[in-house]
């Protein structure tokens, strides 16, 4: 064969696959998609519900930490202390 029929076939042969993979990939996204997505109602965190699986609906109480010191803030003497 000759080399220019040969890089035509192959050509045809890229095109074609290329073809196919964007093809098969857009109808196996969307066959990924709606099966992850089945499930529409919002998944809450395993803490908002009582013992029987019921959610709880009172008020929550928060907790939050704040770490309001630097550590340039304290003196060589406080680090040799094993505060900091």
């Amino acid at each position: 064969m000759e080399s220019s029929t040969i890089l035509f076939f192959s050509a045809c042969f890229m095109i074609l696959f290329l073809l196919v993979g964007i093809i098969a990939g857009w109808f196996i996204n969307d066959i990924v998609y709606n099966f992850t997505n089945k499930n529409n109602s919002v998944q809450l965190h395993p803490e908002m519900y009582d013992e029987n699986g019921i959610m709880i609906n009172e008020e929550l109480l928060s907790v939050r930490f704040i770490n309001n010191y630097d550590e340039e803030d304290y003196g060589e003497e406080e680090k040799e202390d094993g505060y900091c």
